[in-house]
Formats: structure tokens, sequence, C-alpha cells
């Protein structure tokens, strides 16, 4: 937010989806500083280079802005835009560990001239310009542990509510290209496997297939950051008799195999399932519009086996 200020820069963030289960070990405000849109103005007569001071704001009861972080900075130093990042788990620390009241969080930028001491105007030097793009806000960027499992289905849900629709969980629309392409591939799997009936010279066994998740054709690209595609796999084929060793059946899965075999009319065969799963992580913004980092297990499949 703009500072009444023009000599400062105001970021203020809600905290109060944090959970306070977590225990946050760390957190970084970042700031974009864009290329100056007046570059003589940038250079002169404050030279080039100066100290980009962040503080806690001044609080209501008088409070002085306490100094969180501070680095030296060039304009000439870079060719583009460059994010800017600053600690302050400090603050966010202080403001968990005393339960002070009111869940916003305020963090204070000033600049200052190393060649005379004065302090200079942020927009100026390419700090936060007017009306930025999403992708162009500060960032505050909390880490966290935590010993439950996270849920992805739960952000989904969180996301829906505070969309008020889930238009990225409703089936396609049967006219769209995409569902026509999906048909299409699936006929030509059908077609390739062999309108043959289902001998077992049309199968193949157990295995772990490709899947190409892509979070834009979902139609989440515009919550989740990054990434936006990742290799799922997924298991697919037939657990038949004799179970290969590599697929590590279960004793359970051994002898529904071997009834099968005996009888398919009385017993299914055993199922060609995921047996190790690896995590991914995925930086989101969550429901109360914060960035969010976190750790997924069981995102993807490492092998498959018969159970």
């Amino acid at each position: 937010d703009a500072s009444p200020s023009t000599l400062e820069q105001r970021y203020l963030f809600d905290i109060s989806s944090l959970p306070e289960a977590e225990e946050v070990t760390g957190a970084e405000l970042r700031v974009l500083r864009a290329l100056p849109e007046n570059r003589s103005l940038a250079l002169s007569p404050e030279g080039t280079f100066h100290h980009l001071l962040l503080s806690t704001c001044p609080s209501r009861d008088g409070e002085e802005p306490r100094l969180l972080d501070s680095r030296a900075a060039d304009i000439l130093d870079a060719s583009s835009s460059r994010w800017e990042v600053f600690d302050v788990w400090e603050a966010l620390r202080d403001r968990r560990e005393r339960s002070l009241s009111g869940k916003l969080l305020c963090f204070l930028l000033r600049i200052v001239s190393d060649q005379s001491g004065r302090l200079l105007p942020p927009r100026q030097l390419g700090f936060s310009k007017p009306r930025p793009q999403p992708h162009e806000r500060a960032l505050l960027v909390a880490f966290s542990r935590t010993q439950r499992k996270e849920n992805l289905f739960k952000e989904i849900r969180d996301k829906i509510r505070a969309l008020g629709s889930p238009p990225f969980l409703e089936p396609p629309d049967p006219g769209q290209e995409a569902y026509t392409k999906r048909r299409k591939r699936r006929t030509t799997i059908a077609a390739r496997s062999g309108g043959k009936g289902h001998g077992k010279k049309g199968k193949t066994r157990c295995s772990r297939k490709p899947l190409h998740v892509n979070f834009k054709e979902l139609g989440w690209d515009d919550w989740i950051i990054a990434p936006l595609d990742y290799e799922a796999y997924h298991c697919e084929g037939v657990c038949d008799f004799p179970l290969r060793s590599h697929l590590e059946p279960t004793n359970h899965a051994i002898i529904q195999t071997l009834m099968n075999s005996m009888d398919p009319e009385s017993t299914p065969p055993s199922c060609c399932v995921p047996s190790k799963l690896s995590p991914i992580s995925i930086l989101y913004i969550d429901s109360g519009n914060n960035v969010v980092y976190k750790q997924y297990e069981d995102m993807v499949v490492e092998t498959c086996g018969c159970r």
C-alpha cells in the first residue's frame, strides 16, 4: 500500500490464515524492484548507491519502528527487474509469541542515499509502481513445519469457498476441444488394446505409465504459482499368475491371483496400484490471498504393485 509519505512505503499483510498449530521457522518479505521509469531522475543528484531499510511500522500505542533488515543497492547493478528479499522472521515470531492483538503485519520501507544521507522516494527507484499487476505485488513468504499430513483437497475446497463457485472442478463441456481430444485418445487406446476381447495377448502386465498433470488445463493456474505441471504417473496393467517379485505382491494378492487363475468367474484379479509414492512441493495462493509453499505427500507414483 502507498504510504501517506512519498519517502516511504508500507506493506500490510493479513496473517490470520497462518495456523497456530504450525511451527513457523522463517519469514521473508519479497518486494519487486523494477527498472526506474525515469532513469535520469533516479541517477541524479544522489548518485546510484543507496541503502534499503526495512522496519516494522510505528504502532498506535507509540512504539517506534524497529529495524528488521537492511541492504545496499546500486541502481545500475541490474538490467532488468529483480526481487529484493528481506528477513522479517523476527517480526512474525514476536507477533505470534506475544499473541499481539490484530491479524495484520505491517512493514515500512525507506531508502537512504549513501551520498547525502537523505531519504529518497521508493517509487522513483522502481519500488511498487501504482496499480501493480498481481504478479508484481509484494509477497510475505512464511516457512513452517507441521507433523500433520497436508491434504491438497482441503486447499482446493477452501479455494472453492473463497471464490464462491467451483469452476475448476466442474466436468468439462462435451463441446470443448479438450474433451473431444480426451475422447479421441481413449478411443485410440481402446483400439490399440484391440477390440479382440480380453485375451492375455492384448494386455500388458502391471507397470508404471505416464500421467502428465497440467494445473493450467485444470483451471488452477490462477492460484497455483509453481509448478504449473508435473509428471504424476499412474499404474496400469494386469496382475495375472504367476505374479512377478518386482511387483511386491501381498500374500492376499498372491492367493487372490491364484484363485482367479483357477476360476476367473468366482474371484476377480488383484489390482495394479501404486505401491510407493513420493511428494512434491507446491507454491500457491491460499484462500486468505497469502503465498504458501507446502510439501504434499503421495503425489508421484514411484513403483506399482499388485494388491
